[in-house]
């Protein structure tokens, strides 16, 4: 390693870990300092607009904290701004040091972070709902533009009035998307519906009625009063309301 290498690795480390890495020698101290806390500045800025919620809900020690430990731990694989956001929550999901933090941090950065991916995601939602009476019979696929989720806490509704303590006994499903007017909005998921998105997402051309025979069948091993036309018709019914925000694609 050259002598400029040396001192731009000493530099950047220093950047990073300033209380613990000492300026490299040749350079001002005050100069150095003043550009370390403007980068720190600027990044701790840019997060706090990527996840508002966070920042709420941590006070200033706290928020301080965490973004140094991502200077210090986490090594940035892009220099776009906007991709930041998604290693800050991959930063979360996989930090082990974060013990006086909230349990629900990582998932709550990652329902953040989804928000906002889908905001400058490059897509637009489909140009045409699907014919509603059509629909159950109708290969389809999930657009872009909408995503169901699962997660342990309640994330949708942490704010700095309501933080959960402990996970809820059952998973919270979500579907998050963007709409026509390009707003992202977030619905509550029952389980059978959750399931249902989450199948189409994962096997494009996925027939919606074959699935709920199916589905309907399994159900019927154990609970004979199942009226399986009935749960057909129910889930039907569920897919034109999904597919009134235009969520579907046809395959």
């Amino acid at each position: 390693m050259g002598e400029l290498q040396e001192i731009q690795k000493a530099f950047t480390e220093h950047l990073r870990n300033p209380d613990h890495v000492p300026v490299p020698l040749g350079l001002d101290e005050r100069r150095v300092g003043i550009y370390s806390e403007l980068i720190f500045n600027n990044v701790s800025a840019l997060l706090a607009d990527f996840f508002p919620v966070i920042h709420s809900i941590l006070s200033e020690d706290r928020w301080d904290r965490m973004v140094r430990d991502f200077f210090v731990s986490h090594q940035s694989q892009t220099p776009y701004f906007m991709e930041l956001s998604g290693e800050f929550a991959e930063y979360l999901a996989q930090s082990q040091l974060l013990g006086d933090y909230p349990d629900f941090l990582p998932e709550l950065a990652h329902y953040e972070w989804i928000e906002l991916s889908l905001y400058t995601l490059d897509e637009n939602p489909p140009a045409e709902v699907i014919e509603p009476q059509l629909i159950a019979d109708t290969p389809l696929q999930l657009s872009p533009l909408a995503l169901p989720l699962a997660y342990q806490y309640p994330v949708h509704r942490i704010r700095p009035e309501f933080q959960p303590g402990e996970p809820g006994t059952e998973p919270v499903y979500l579907l998050v998307l963007r709409d026509a007017e390009e707003k992202v909005r977030f619905f509550e998921l029952q389980l059978l519906s959750f399931q249902l998105l989450h199948e189409i997402q994962r096997k494009p051309g996925l027939i919606a009625r074959d699935w709920l025979e199916n589905v309907a069948d399994q159900i019927n091993l154990h609970d004979k009063s199942v009226d399986k036309d009935e749960f057909i018709r129910n889930g039907s019914t569920l897919l034109q309301s999904f597919n009134e925000h235009r969520i579907f694609i046809e395959e």
